[in-house]
């Protein structure tokens, strides 16, 4: 079986990994993808990183780098973009540049007093044009936009480069992150400037973090057989799907299950407004960590764990509550066998 989805808080998480161990099942984020792309290259290469507090205070320079984060970050700008930098002095001005992308309607809105521009990308080769970019910055053989977003980052006091690697294209998107930190790496020798990677949506962070000391290992976990299995590419949801025997999906935030086949019976625990792209063939409504209940999720900075507190009762169970009680019925069933 697969219990993906995960998006859940951390007691949701907790008591996913409980019924996956007695399952036997694979584990795995719905949003992993944009994680493990970023995990390759930070296990490959190394980096540094910033904190959204740091983005908020000190940056000058905001390169956004692919995609608008918007629909994954729906805040992102307006809570550590647009406020006035703290310790950069009272005259000091934040730019943001989109390279490969451009503000959608709502980015505009949080965005609005601040100094924005767009950078676009020939043919769309967004791997191609951070390539150019490292080359402006070494002077060699850029011209244009290119060279001046170069300038820019050696004239910024701190840069910050962000990308939001799960909205990438899977074709050349290891390139595009490798290529990125490579890039905060070089021009660091000369002034500050730190990545940014935006992978947080839906409790990633902390779906991964409790898995890793739950088990000793990252998402795409295994419980079956006697010890644990941990294979990036073999246990990824989107595989493991197309032969499971059952999938068990958790969502407790925005989004339901995705529109893919599944090979077995589709369990489905979300949200009473989540969108469906098929009829589950169990559906059961739980409750959103923040709104329903309170819950502790991670931060998209991968730094603290936020107590959310409820706001309303509608009535509707916890994830982690529906997750025990099923664990309750295996236990029924075993102990009548």
């Amino acid at each position: 079986p697969l219990i993906g989805g995960l998006a859940a808080d951390v007691d949701g998480v907790r008591a996913a990994l409980s019924l996956a161990e007695r399952a036997g099942a694979v584990v795995d984020h719905a949003n992993s993808p944009g994680l493990f792309r970023n995990l390759a290259v930070m296990q490959r290469t190394g980096w540094s990183v910033a904190t959204f507090a740091e983005l908020r205070n000190r940056a000058d320079l905001l390169v956004v780098v692919g995609p608008d984060p918007t629909p994954n970050h729906p805040r992102f700008f307006e809570r550590w973009v647009a406020p006035r930098p703290a310790m950069l002095g009272e005259d000091a001005v934040r730019r943001v540049v989109f390279l490969g992308g451009a503000p959608g309607p709502e980015a505009q809105r949080q965005l609005a007093g601040v100094d924005v521009s767009v950078v676009p990308v020939e043919g769309g080769d967004l791997a191609d044009a951070v390539a150019q970019l490292r080359a402006a910055w070494h002077g060699a053989g850029a011209d244009g936009p290119m060279a001046g977003l170069a300038e820019g980052l050696r004239g910024a006091r701190y840069g910050v480069v962000a990308w939001a690697a799960g909205l990438l294209a899977p074709e050349g998107a290891d390139l595009v992150v490798e290529g990125l930190v490579r890039l905060v790496r070089e021009v660091d020798l000369t002034t500050r400037c730190v990545g940014l990677p935006l992978t947080g949506a839906e409790n990633l962070i902390g779906a991964n973090q409790v898995c890793t000391w739950w088990t000793g290992f990252p998402l795409r976990t295994s419980f079956a057989g006697r010890t644990l299995h941990h294979d990036p590419a073999a246990l990824d949801w989107r595989r493991v799907a197309e032969e499971a025997d059952a999938v068990l999906w958790v969502s407790a935030f925005r989004a339901g299950p995705p529109d893919v086949t599944f090979k077995g019976p589709l369990i489905v625990l979300a949200t009473p407004e989540a969108a469906m792209a098929r009829e589950p063939d169990v559906l059961i409504p739980v409750g959103t960590p923040g709104i329903d209940h309170a819950g502790h999720v991670f931060r998209g900075d991968n730094v603290v764990a936020l107590r959310a507190g409820a706001l309303l009762s509608r009535g509707l169970p916890s994830v982690a509550e529906v997750l025990h009680g099923i664990g309750a019925s295996l236990d029924r069933r075993g102990a009548a066998c």
